[in-house]
């Protein structure tokens, strides 16, 4: 999901029940703070790398490997995307979208965390539009 989609999407969400923070940098912070919580929870391949001096680190998850810490969101750039995988970037918008409600709108943690369970039970593969369900 391209950054600018991804803050457009915010802020439609909560427009209407919420003051809508106008500040970009504030909307950055609580784009990095999502990406943390999400990679507290899970291993986005994204950000799944090899021991690298450059990188910032988050945490380790096995051996040599590391989720590092993604880039910050840039909303002036037409063309950038969010530094996660896109199956995730709906639990990353959720979750700003709670941060915005100052965590009393449930519902935004309620379908993030369905995201990364449902991210975590399929081994973060992409699943078809067309599911079969049991």
């Amino acid at each position: 999901m391209r950054c600018v989609d991804a803050k457009n999407l915010v802020i439609a969400k909560v427009k209407n029940s919420y003051k809508m923070i106008e500040d970009d940098d504030v909307l950055k912070a609580y784009f990095m703070e999502s990406f943390y919580y999400i990679c507290s929870k899970c291993e986005p391949s994204v950000l799944l790398r090899n021991v690298e001096e450059d990188q910032r680190i988050f945490r380790q998850v096995r051996n040599n490997h590391f989720i590092i810490i993604p880039d910050e969101p840039d909303f002036s750039n037409e063309s950038e995307h969010l530094m996660i995988d896109e199956s995730l970037a709906f639990a990353v918008v959720n979750y700003v979208c709670y941060l915005a409600s100052r965590c009393e709108e449930k519902d935004f943690l309620m379908l993030c965390n369905n995201i990364i369970n449902e991210y975590i039970a399929n081994d973060g593969k992409e699943l078809d539009d067309e599911r079969e369900w049991l």
